[in-house]
């Protein structure tokens, strides 16, 4: 592990508490891995590109094998930045509130802006998918109003870590650890112990890696 890529998806910025978590087990981490570089990114306070038409119809051709045309070659060179960015990463940090049973939208245009054929992805002559993100590591922190994780009841409704640990196994990346932030609304001493949980979850996690 050496260089780790810190994605923070909540505008709650150090309110935050899968940030507060996250904070801590990088913190954790470092203490093993002193030497590893963290860059940090904040899908809120960066200026993503559009999945426009040009971008939308150069997926296609390609996705097809077919020549894309000037537009759509600029849209997907700009696509292309960051992908390039995010694949030159060995591990990834996510941190991330609920939002609707979800994840923030910003988050998703991330994800929808990281997927893409021959980039983080592609398809055989068969049409089977290989992941070209293969051999990386991500953690995923994921902090929920609800006690998911602990009511087998309402876990049907958890569309946030189950589908982010769907799109990094379909981009290669299959070594994932998690750690639930969950019960984050409610009385002080409910919060405080949920907080106290992910804490400890966080230090084990760290400890492990």
């Amino acid at each position: 592990m050496n260089r780790l890529l810190y994605i923070g998806a909540s505008p709650r910025k150090e309110r935050s508490r899968s940030a507060m978590v996250a904070d801590r087990f990088l913190a954790r981490l470092k203490e093993r891995y002193p030497a590893l570089s963290v860059e940090r990114l904040d899908v809120f306070d960066i200026d993503l590109p559009a999945f426009d038409q040009d971008a939308v119809a150069g997926r296609y051709h390609l996705l097809a094998g077919n020549a894309v045309d000037p537009e759509q070659a600029d849209a997907w060179r700009d696509l292309k930045k960051w992908t390039d960015q995010f694949v030159s990463f060995d591990s990834y940090l996510i941190a991330t509130p609920m939002w609707n049973f979800g994840i923030p939208y910003r988050l998703k245009q991330y994800i929808d802006i990281m997927t893409q054929p021959g980039l983080t992805f592609r398809n055989d002559s068969d049409g089977n998918v290989e992941g070209l993100a293969q051999g990386r590591r991500a953690i995923i922190v994921a902090a929920s109003a609800m006690p998911f994780g602990s009511l087998p009841e309402i876990d049907g409704l958890d569309f946030q870590l189950a589908y982010l640990k769907a799109w990094l196994g379909f981009i290669g990346v299959t070594d994932i650890g998690a750690v639930r932030v969950a019960g984050t609304f409610g009385p002080d001493d409910v919060v405080a112990a949920a907080m106290a949980q992910a804490f400890t979850d966080a230090d084990r996690l760290a400890d492990a890696m």
